[in-house]
């Protein structure tokens, strides 16, 4: 699932098990409904959110890519999803460098959407992990 830059193609077996739900487990002491609970919230907020960047990438809104990008940061620090903390910070600086006039647009929109590819098959390998994680507290 990395963008191999140099072939521009995806390497399917780069991204497993990206979740790391220990930071979960010691935020809720193991409680099984609030597992569920959070995780539930989760796969709900951070689809929307995936979502709203990949409509502001094709409206080309580099506010709003700054915006959900910052947001969804803390998101998945909770599923402890640390290979997307710097994906989502470039995305969120070229976000801010464009609305600030302080790089070329196009430079900015098709890094962004290279970033974005890899933030969509992690977010969906993530989602894959965190509903069968879920199996275990029902």
């Amino acid at each position: 699932m990395i963008i191999n830059e140099s072939e521009n193609s995806i390497d399917n077996d780069s991204y497993k098990n990206v979740c790391d739900f220990s930071y979960l487990m010691a935020m809720t002491g193991g409680k099984r409904q609030l597992i569920k609970e959070i995780t539930d919230v989760f796969l709900k907020q951070v689809a929307e959110e995936l979502q709203s960047i990949n409509d502001a990438i094709t409206k080309t809104d580099y506010a709003t890519i700054k915006s959900f990008a910052h947001t969804m940061q803390s998101s998945v620090s909770v599923m402890g999803i640390t290979v997307l903390k710097s994906v989502l910070r470039d995305m969120e600086n070229l976000g801010a460098a464009a609305t600030d006039g302080l790089t070329p647009l196009t430079t900015n929109i098709e890094r962004i959407k290279e970033l974005n590819q890899k933030l969509n098959l992690i977010c969906n390998q993530a989602f894959k992990e965190i509903e069968k994680e879920k199996l275990n507290y029902l």
